[in-house]
């Protein structure tokens, strides 16, 4: 299962991709941006990989120019009360500088909105992570009631307020992207019976507006806006 647009392509992590998430993950880089900070094993990613390969826990690879250069996640997905805790680390620094963060951050909101149809967006951000903070609150997220001394901050983003702004968002994003292309989801041939993938698609038939779809050989493709 593949969400692209913009440039940047989110595949669904597979089991062998959590070594090489692992190695990401205690990259002391990353380990900064996160409260709980010991050292990963094997064992304990394999075991971490068991408990959130389901509908409620949709963890990407994030894939910019070519390379696999992070994950971003949607854990602990609540369908009945529309809320979930998003996250995103890319280790390699030289990624910092250019747009593909602040794009994966806009995505990543578009699809809470768009496929998953929600009223209200929610992120958590550590209160020292200045850049990230500072992008959100472009995006319009709003720090919560009672936060102030939290350390990881919750912020919240409601559907009004993202339709408002999502159209000069998109414009600038677009041109950072240096993409227009349109969006495509692909759900692939050795996913047609993966029951997670296809309670994704699900969601994306009722809620997406595509403009095409097609089958080929790279699978089941819907294009949209």
């Amino acid at each position: 299962m593949k969400y692209i647009k913009y440039g940047v392509t989110l595949s669904l992590m597979r089991e062998e991709d959590i070594e090489m998430v692992r190695r990401w993950r205690n990259d002391p880089v990353v380990v900064a941006n996160f409260e709980y900070r010991d050292f990963i094993t094997p064992e304990m990613q394999k075991e971490w990989f068991l408990k959130v390969n389901n509908k409620n826990n949709l963890y990407t690879i994030i894939g910019f120019q070519g390379e696999k250069i992070g994950v971003v996640n949607l854990k602990d997905i609540d369908w009945e009360n529309q809320t979930t805790e998003g996250g995103i680390f890319i280790p390699d620094t030289k990624y910092h500088e250019t747009p593909v963060t602040s794009i994966v951050s806009f995505l990543t909101t578009e699809m809470m909105f768009i496929l998953f149809n929600w009223n209200v967006a929610k992120a958590h951000v550590l209160k020292d992570n200045r850049p990230i903070r500072a992008f959100i609150k472009q995006l319009g997220y709003e720090l919560s009631p009672g936060q102030e001394e939290i350390n990881n901050q919750e912020y919240v983003l409601s559907r009004e307020k993202f339709e408002k702004m999502a159209p000069r968002i998109r414009k600038a994003i677009h041109a950072l992207a240096g993409d227009t292309s349109p969006g495509r989801y692909i759900v692939e041939p050795f996913d047609f019976e993966n029951d997670v993938v296809l309670f994704y698609e699900d969601l994306a038939r009722k809620n997406v507006p595509f403009t095409k779809t097609e089958t080929t050989e790279e699978g089941r493709i819907y294009y949209f806006t």
